[in-house]
Order: structure tokens, then sequence, then C-alpha cells
């Protein structure tokens, strides 16, 4: 049996961009073409995944900043993090990338152009 994946093994998805400001952010998923959106703490927690950072610290960093139980930020990172892998926007890297949408097919940059000659 293999040991569950730390938050370390996590990846974004390749398809995901975001947009950031002081009131949280949007994500979004060109491979699935939606946009998500995060509250600043979301937008704190996804910063920090950015860096692979670990649940415990990202629950450290979370504790600096608000006056929460740690036991708390961590169920609550935990659960963040599990609805980002079920909304596909970070996979584990053993697993294969969530399957192209036919959104994505049809977006014109992400084409493959025959070659001339």
């Amino acid at each position: 049996m293999s040991e569950p994946a730390t938050i370390t093994d996590f990846t974004i998805a390749p398809g995901v961009r975001e947009t950031a400001s002081e009131d949280g952010a949007v994500l979004l998923d060109l491979e699935q073409g939606v946009c998500f959106s995060l509250n600043p703490v979301g937008l704190r927690i996804w910063g920090l995944l950015k860096k692979r950072c670990s649940l415990d610290q990202i629950a450290d960093a979370l504790g600096k900043e608000f006056p929460v139980p740690r036991s708390q930020l961590l169920s609550d990172a935990s659960e963040f993090i599990e609805a980002l892998e079920g909304k596909h926007l970070i996979y584990r890297p053993r697993q294969p990338s969530p399957k192209k949408s036919w959104f994505s097919e049809m977006l014109p940059f992400r084409k493959k152009r025959p070659s001339a000659g």
C-alpha cells in the first residue's frame, strides 16, 4: 500500500492561470474552460502551494496572520487543498493530468500547426 501524498507531492495543473488582487484571486482553468474564485485566505494558501510548502508550513504561516487554533488551520487548509484536487486544479504527479476538454482543443493558441515543408 502506498503512502498518502503530502502537500508537496501536488502539482498545479498546467492549464491553470491566476489573476490576484487584494480581494482574492480568480483561477482560470483553460483545460476545463471554467473559473474559480478564491478569497484572500484561499489566495494565501494557493501562493504557499505554489512555493511547495507542507501542510504544517501552511498552518504556521496562516497562524501568524490569523488568531485561529492550529488544529482548525490544519483542518481548513487540508479541506481547501482537497477541494482544489477535486476540481482538478492540482493533481498528484503520479496520476495523469486531467483529460483535456473540448474547450481547450478550441483555443487557437493551444493548437499545433502543421510544419511546412
